[in-house]
């Protein structure tokens, strides 16, 4: 696969979608034509079907003001020189009589924006709004018909200074589009029909044909190639060669065809796709994005970098969930239900896949302030895909609290088995909790992302050690942060890691006790989930439903990191420090925690009861031995409960 395979790929993926070029609906992203861009307009002027100016207004923030544009090669890449879109564009290139507005001249920027259109206007390829706007500015009285219209404001010497602002835009920067009456569409930023003549009028001028080091074949290739990649404010490009004075390409070469050659169709419809497909299902965020789509039809995936409960959430397939009415089931019931749910929606979408569908990953990030980077970038058939994120998400899991639901709609809290997001597992090894959750350093951040991607799109691919080693340290802090954020973001992901690599061995994680009963690492884990919840359940103060109303670090907890560096001697530590709790507790609890410590210790007589440092190994062993010892009480609870219950039902009898 070559170094371009991507950019043929995308090409591809637009031909697929084709149909939508330009189409917009509601609040969707709009998958852009042929030559074209978008920009943000301040000012929208009305003409009647004569070329009439008819009224304007100013156009509010937001998405309302993004407009379809037509471009050329130069004007999208324009950043100083004169170079007018073919269309809509600023002031300075539109209004005839903006120098005797603003005393700067800009007579040159008017001239070539008015040839430029005159050349569309008289073509084959016109269109009747084209004529009009034409006939319009040639008038020379735009500024002068806003000004009346009250859309800019003039100083006290009659000139437009840039005081009053648009969308917090200077008056003399504003960019203008057009609603043109007498056609079927009035909006030309809207007018399916403008851009297929624009389309077809660009590209019958291309010029000389060279070799597309893309697609293989001789075709009119350009040089500038489109921004606004991961945003509409985006000015980095993927591919770009202007600096002639420096080392892009000189050195190597004389010009920039040497280095690489691709043709102006693939560019475009390249860049295109990608930008709708980050826009309509990508991952944005630290300066980065990374979107996975299916290449050869429309068909959805899986979005790899949300929790696996939320990585399906905006399927079709997945409307009829109902995402779990809490109210109605039990709450130590809902996280096998959903289960359920989930594993039955999932097995309806892998049905659909097709034996020839093609999936694709992509990951850009910015190299520098104006150049984005491929860190990232694998194909492969759908099947193969969805296997590698469905082994991800079944083996790096552990059961947690997530926020579920579809986007835009009110999320619901459930606790369950899923698989930690790249950011999450990030955050668990290098994150520090400064407000109510856990941060980190950008750059880190996307690193480790970048870096885990492989582990969920390729089977056997190993989650680095160093990460989940710093997800272990983490963990082994649990007093740098609150209870929730250790036990759910960090314990719970780190593991979630461990478990990845355990069961990549070919074990199972639900034998998990039983088979490392000669594991001292895991005998050491259990025995510090013994005293803390001993110490929990003496300490704890408890109102008569049984919850928790006052929490307080327990000796486990604050001894926690040096337990894990030195366990034999700061478990003699800790067990010393309870015996004044002991006193709290009742007699069955004492006998319970007498008999667990009592066979962990006789285990770890074998294993090894020392002070050499423990593996990772005892994060598990300690939260399932926790989550086995609330079972057991809780059973036992049950057990009383139950028995309350027959006696009362006798008495009444």
């Amino acid at each position: 696969m070559t170094c371009l395979a991507w950019l043929q790929t995308l090409a591809d993926t637009y031909d697929v979608y084709a149909d939508l070029a330009g189409v917009i609906k509601d609040e969707q992203p709009v998958l852009l034509p042929i030559s074209h861009s978008t920009f943000n307009a301040q000012i929208e002027v009305t003409l009647d079907e004569d070329g009439n100016f008819v009224n304007a207004r100013k156009l509010e923030k937001g998405n309302d003001a993004v407009t379809i544009i037509p471009v050329t090669e130069d004007s999208a890449a324009r950043s100083s020189g004169i170079a007018p879109h073919p269309l809509c564009d600023k002031l300075c290139y539109i209004a005839g009589d903006y120098t005797e507005y603003t005393g700067d001249n800009k007579e040159a920027y008017y001239e070539a924006y008015m040839e430029q259109l005159r050349e569309w206007a008289e073509s084959e390829y016109t269109h009747l709004a084209v004529r009009q706007i034409c006939r319009y500015l040639e008038k020379k009285s735009l500024i002068q018909d806003l000004v009346a219209s009250k859309v800019l404001e003039l100083d006290d010497s009659g000139r437009l200074t840039d005081r009053t602002k648009i969308q917090a835009l200077g008056q003399t920067g504003a960019a203008v589009r057009f609603l043109v009456y007498g056609i079927d569409i009035p909006e030309v930023w809207k007018n399916q029909g403008l851009y297929d003549r624009y389309s077809a009028y660009y590209q019958q001028k291309a010029g000389e044909k060279n070799l597309c080091y893309a697609s293989g074949k001789l075709e009119s290739c350009s040089d500038k190639h489109p921004s606004k990649i991961r945003n509409s404010g985006d000015k980095a490009k993927l591919i770009s060669g202007n600096d002639e004075s420096g080392f892009t390409y000189r050195g190597r070469f004389t010009s920039k065809g040497q280095a690489v050659s691709i043709g102006y169709d693939v560019s475009q419809k390249a860049h295109n796709a990608l930008r709708w497909l980050i826009q309509k299902q990508g991952y944005t965020r630290d300066d980065s994005a990374i979107v996975t789509w299916i290449v050869n039809r429309d068909m959805p995936v899986p979005d790899i970098m949300q929790e696996s409960v939320n990585a399906f959430r905006d399927m079709d397939d997945f409307d009829d969930w109902d995402i779990l009415d809490t109210s109605s089931v039990d709450k130590k019931d809902t996280g096998k239900i959903f289960a359920e749910q989930f594993n039955n929606a999932i097995n309806g979408y892998v049905g659909k896949i097709k034996a020839d569908d093609r999936a694709a990953v992509i990951a850009l990030e910015a190299a520098t302030t104006g150049r984005l980077s491929v860190v990232y970038y694998d194909e492969m058939g759908a099947r193969q895909y969805i296997d590698a994120v469905l082994n991800w998400q079944q083996h790096c899991k552990w059961r947690r609290t997530v926020n579920v639901g579809k986007a835009g709609e009110e999320k619901k809290k459930i606790t369950c088995e899923c698989t930690p997001s790249p950011r999450d597992i990030a955050l668990a090894a290098f994150g520090v909790q400064r407000s109510e959750w856990l941060e980190a350093d950008g750059k880190l951040i996307k690193s480790t992302v970048k870096r885990l991607l492989p582990c969920i799109t390729k089977i056997g691919v190993e989650i680095p050690k160093d990460i989940i080693k710093a997800a272990v340290q983490r963990a082994s802090m649990p007093q740098t942060m609150s209870e929730f954020v250790w036990y759910n973001d960090v314990l719970c992901v780190a593991c979630a890691m461990i478990r990845y690599r355990y069961e990549m061995e070919g074990k199972m994680m639900d034998d998990f006790l039983k088979d490392t009963i000669s594991d001292r690492s895991v005998l050491f884990g259990r025995l510090l989930a013994v005293y803390d919840y001993m110490e929990q359940r003496a300490m704890f103060e408890r109102d008569e439903n049984g919850k928790v109303v006052e929490r307080r670090t327990t000796n486990a907890k604050r001894y926690w990191n040096a337990y894990s560096r030195r366990p034999a001697r700061t478990s003699d530590t800790i067990k010393q420090n309870l015996i004044s709790y002991e006193r709290k507790l009742t007699s069955y609890e004492i006998m319970k925690f007498e008999e667990w410590s009592g066979e962990i210790i006789k285990y770890l007589s074998v294993a090894g009861y020392t002070n050499d440092a423990l593996s990772e190994m005892y994060l598990p062993g300690y939260y399932m031995q926790m989550d086995y010892m609330r079972q057991e009480f809780q059973k036992n609870k049950n057990k009383e409960n139950k028995e309350d219950e027959d006696k009362g039902d006798k008495n009444n009898g």
